[in-house]
């Protein structure tokens, strides 16, 4: 099964992030991280550093459009645990390691909260192992199915947009076509008339000007 990692694509920050189908990108990486990492508590700061996504990317509302796979919060006992180790050194993830400052460590470990984590729906106990490989495949492809129902829908709705340009095209082209032989029939009629206006007259022609000869006396 094929994994869509984001990579180098990721450090470009929000201004890559331009579409669903992106979106979904996204979601299958984190997918694979909530199901493989070594706590089974997944904080969004720690997901916005590995994948270098900006302070404005909204990661909350796109990991919680899928509940079907990410379960928000933790059980607070479950939080206080791993607040504890993280305050022994243990557990900690990369973002909570790279702050130099003691102070400001300890800071960022208790200001976590309930909404700031979010787990696997398949490691939801505590201490919850490793996702097996199958959970993980089922996860991606289950992405994926909504990657191309999406571009199935995309497609559908641009050969709409055809279609209907195809008939307005048409129907303009009509319109053209009508007016040309209007513009037409009404240059020819005019030439008509000023060229018989022009014509001189020539006495006893009576071919012009719409005369007629006089009737034979009795």
């Amino acid at each position: 099964m094929k994994m869509f990692w984001w990579g180098s694509k990721m450090q470009q920050g929000h201004s890559h992030i331009a579409t669903n189908l992106d979106e979904l990108d996204l979601i299958s990486t984190i997918w694979i991280i909530a199901s493989n990492d070594e706590n089974h508590l997944i904080t969004f700061e720690g997901i916005r550093e590995r994948l270098g996504l900006e302070k404005s990317y909204d990661l909350n509302s796109v990991v919680l459009k899928h509940r079907e796979l990410f379960r928000p919060g933790a059980p607070p006992e479950e939080l206080e645990e791993w607040q504890d180790s993280m305050r022994d050194g243990k557990r900690q993830p990369t973002w909570i390691k790279i702050i130099s400052d003691d102070p400001k460590r300890l800071t960022a470990i208790n200001s976590l909260k309930q909404t700031d984590v979010f787990r696997s729906q398949f490691r939801v106990n505590k201490r919850a192992p490793k996702s097996q490989i199958e959970i993980v495949n089922w996860g991606l492809e289950h992405i994926d199915r909504i990657r191309k129902s999406r571009i199935a829908a995309r497609n559908a709705n641009a050969k709409s947009w055809q279609m209907w340009l195809a008939v307005v095209i048409g129907v303009l082209n009509i319109i053209a076509t009508i007016s040309v032989a209007y513009l037409k029939g009404n240059e020819c009629t005019t030439s008509k008339t000023a060229a018989t206006a022009s014509q001189p007259i020539v006495p006893g022609d009576t071919s012009q000007a719409g005369l007629h000869p006089p009737a034979p006396r009795p």
